[in-house]
């Protein structure tokens, strides 16, 4: 927006909540939010300045905290929150911010690597990003200071890098010559310190992270190919995957991925593989098990960057009705602007999707194709997948239909990362259902909760919670609203389970059947499908269906029994209802 309105501030908060209600209606569980796309800030930063992309101009406050907005949306969905930044990138076009608020070329000349080409007169002869000099400590200092004020003040699930480091023009062997002359080590080769620096600055990303708030999980998202070189792959113990040509990242921008999992300073890995299954030297269905390969050998997770820029979306959902009802969705999903800040041209594609613009035009199969490629290729239980860019969910509601009816067919949780240390949870207590709201007490702050509906014939059976169809959602509050899934009341029980911010589950519980837990001063029990209350003052008792069909009502004192078939009932105490199970 160009200025800072109340208008326009509601168009931005609108635009995201249609974005979270795309990815909830494609039954994903997690977004990357860029809030740092230019040394800039998203949100509240103690070191940076507003984003230009909020308010049209640097440090022109806009009027809210969009990364507590959207952090706070995401969760009211049981959406994973992660904060995507680019680590050195300063301007997408040289001089772009000259003069404005925080102009690092001018406050810190030594941190700054430009890459434009000018002429004797001082004008732009080619253009050019400029970058933070990763060979300059104060460079690390500031991104480990930026992640720790994140960590600080937001209620993130993950911090995920792209994979801006030196630029992809390629970086001259004078260009960081200042940085050079200062830090780099003799004997030691140009390249090798390169990468040495941005390693450095990936493994003190993380220890921040581990140090402020270690649930939050890291990644990054590198290149698709690592490195053409096979000496390179060889001294690591790799062998390149065959027939993989293209751009040798490790020596074009110093980019060394293997290095962060080798080191453990990363807990997944997410690879830009924005190639298709038919591509030729850039096969998919030889990165991507590859890449999985290299995360499993390090004991970390892969999770496949995947390209739908140029996705072409025709698909036709069948009629026939899914196991748990679902919200009704419009057709097509509430088309957004096309994105044009960040450098993007008028067409609204940014510069990486200038980069992989080239491929041919696909359908959903080729994206469902390459979903199956990571499920088939995990050897961990974390085929994961990641959508670039939201803008081809938000504005195709046939690609979301497709998604939801063909490949996401039911939620799923995260994987844990499970190799660090991380409380025992106790199991949630007094689960009731009020009308469509479930509700259940926890003593524990900072944690997550699964929420279940399990087939009554089912009740008990513990493989009732591996079971993905049951699996409802995710909540960071103590309640769940049922009212999309109430055609369920009559055949399911529900139960619900702390979740660690690390994704580590624990054993579920069902609604409360015992009375104590729910009404004061009442006692009960069940004996032969017999049901006995004692009531210690004058009560008025009620016995339905699951499906609201009274069998009983009584007003009494004392002692009061029903004898009931086996199954699941709702029993109202002077107003109070509870699910019981006989």
């Amino acid at each position: 927006m160009t200025n800072v309105t109340a208008g326009n501030i509601a168009k931005q908060k609108i635009e995201f909540i249609t974005i979270l209600d795309s990815v909830k209606a494609a039954n994903m569980n997690a977004v990357f939010f860029q809030v740092r796309p230019e040394t800039d800030a998203f949100y509240n930063s103690a070191y940076e300045p507003w984003s230009a992309h909020l308010g049209g101009v640097r440090g022109t406050n806009p009027g809210y905290d969009p990364l507590a907005f959207t952090i706070d949306e995401s969760h009211k969905r049981g959406i994973e929150l992660h904060a995507w930044l680019n680590p050195y990138r300063f301007e997408t076009s040289a001089k772009k911010y000259a003069g404005a608020v925080c102009d690092n070329k001018a406050l810190q000349p030594g941190w700054i690597l430009d890459y434009t080409i000018y002429n004797v007169d001082g004008s732009k002869k080619t253009d050019g990003i400029t970058i933070l000099d990763p060979g300059n400590p104060g460079v690390r200092k500031l991104i480990k200071n930026v992640v720790g004020d994140l960590l600080s003040k937001y209620d993130l699930d993950g911090v995920i890098f792209d994979d801006y480091f030196y630029a992809y023009a390629g970086t001259s062997t004078t260009l960081d010559s200042y940085s050079q002359g200062l830090y780099k080590p003799a004997g030691m080769t140009l390249s090798n310190w390169r990468r040495d620096n941005v390693n450095k600055m990936v493994a003190d990303v993380y220890d921040t992270i581990q140090a402020v708030k270690p649930q939050v999980i890291f990644g990054v998202s590198p290149f698709g190919i690592w490195t053409t070189q096979t000496a390179v792959a060889t001294a690591r113990g790799l062998t390149l995957p065959s027939g993989i040509t293209g751009s040798d990242m490790y020596e074009q921008i110093y980019c060394d991925p293997v290095a962060w999992l080798q080191q453990g300073k990363v807990d997944y890995i997410s690879p830009q593989l924005y190639w298709t299954t038919t591509s030729t030297g850039q096969d998919y269905k030889k990165l991507c098990p590859w890449w999985s390969d290299v995360a499993y050998k390090f004991n970390k997770y892969f999770y496949s960057s995947m390209s739908v820029s140029s996705l072409i979306s025709t698909y036709q959902a069948p009629s026939a009705k899914t196991a748990i009802p679902e919200r009704v969705f419009p057709a097509d999903l509430g088309e957004l602007k096309l994105y044009t800040g960040n450098g993007g041209l008028p067409t609204g594609l940014t510069r990486t999707e200038q980069r992989v613009s080239q491929a041919l035009e696909f359908a959903d199969s080729e994206v469902g194709l390459e979903i199956d490629w990571n499920r088939t290729s995990t050897k961990n239980e974390a085929p994961g997948t990641v959508l670039y860019s939201i803008k081809n969910l938000v504005t195709n509601g046939k690609f979301t239909k497709y998604l939801r009816k063909q490949k996401f067919t039911s939620p799923a949780l995260t994987p844990a990362v499970n190799w660090k240390t991380h409380p025992t949870l106790p199991t949630p207590t007094n689960i009731r259902l009020n009308g469509n709201l479930l509700s259940w007490s926890s003593t524990d702050s900072n944690i997550r909760f699964t929420i279940y509906a399990v087939p009554n014939d089912q009740v008990g059976v513990a493989s009732s919670f591996t079971n993905v169809l049951n699996l409802l959602g995710v909540s960071y509050s103590n309640q769940f609203d049922l009212s999309r899934y109430t055609g369920l009341f009559a055949t399911n029980t529900f139960a619900v389970g702390a979740m660690d911010r690390y994704g580590n589950e624990f054993t579920p519980a069902y609604v409360s059947t015992s009375l104590e837990n729910v009404f004061s001063n009442i006692k009960y029990s069940v004996s032969n499908n017999k049901l006995f209350i004692q009531l210690d003052n004058s009560s008025t008792v009620e016995i339905y269906s699951i499906n609201g069909v009274m069998i009983e009502k009584k007003l009494c004192k004392g002692t009061f029994e029903k004898e009931l078939v086996h199954g699941v009932y709702l029993l109202r105490v002077n107003g109070v209802v509870n699910k019981i199970v006989i």
